[in-house]
């Protein structure tokens, strides 16, 4: 079991602290009712594939806008 401190930007909901066991961040994001697809996992200022499992800290969930 890790626990993990998410911050969110551009999205309506404040920060979360979770206890997440064996999840990948695509996972948790998924479990949070938020597409995937639609954001960035950084820690550190770099970005995390989704596909990473979910590690103790602290990481930002950031709402990705495109248009055209």
């Amino acid at each position: 079991m890790v626990r993990v401190k998410l911050k969110f930007v551009g999205f309506e909901e404040g920060d979360k602290e979770l206890e997440v066991e064996n999840k990948t961040y695509s996972e948790l994001i998924s479990d949070l009712g938020i597409n995937p697809e639609t954001v960035i996992v950084i820690r550190d200022s770099t970005p995390i594939p989704l596909d990473e499992k979910v590690k103790e800290g602290e990481v930002t969930i950031m709402r990705v806008i495109s248009g055209g």
